[in-house]
């Protein structure tokens, strides 16, 4: 990739870096049309807010001692091991780090349950950690941010 200092000015007045990529044609396409989808129009602005989220989730991976907010979403099957139960005990151990919490009922055996979390990275992890064990969890996702 090169790299080209560019004297152009963002619109909000911050210096900005030109860049070149190659790509291979198939993951070009692939993206522009992902980047359709989401609704930009804009590459370049797409292209930031991948970079963004690479970002994230290798932070997310390193520097444990960083504060910040974020959720943990879960969808599981309610029936196995009582899971509602198993998480209302395990959150109850977080309530340092716990601000709030959404439980939706999605059919008779699914929910899907929003953790809403501010403070200590090493904290939020050992939460997700923990919750992720629990047989019956289908899906448990993490977004964190340092504000």
């Amino acid at each position: 990739m090169e790299v080209q200092t560019s004297k152009s000015k963002h619109r909000n007045k911050l210096r900005v870096e030109r860049i070149s990529m190659s790509l291979p044609p198939g993951l070009l396409t692939q993206f522009n049309k992902a980047m359709n989808k989401a609704g930009f129009t804009d590459r370049s602005k797409a292209i930031q807010t991948a970079l963004h989220s690479f970002i994230d989730e290798h932070d997310w991976q390193v520097n444990d001692s960083q504060n910040g907010a974020g959720t943990i979403m879960m969808l599981y099957d309610n029936h196995i091991f009582n899971q509602d139960t198993i998480s209302t005990q395990i959150q109850h151990k977080y309530s340092d780090i716990i601000n709030a919490t959404t439980h939706l009922h999605l059919d008779g055996d699914n929910c899907l349950e929003t953790i809403m979390l501010k403070g200590n990275k090493r904290r939020i992890k050992e939460l997700a950690n923990s919750l992720s064990k629990n047989r019956g969890i289908k899906s448990l996702k993490v977004h964190f941010d340092v504000y």
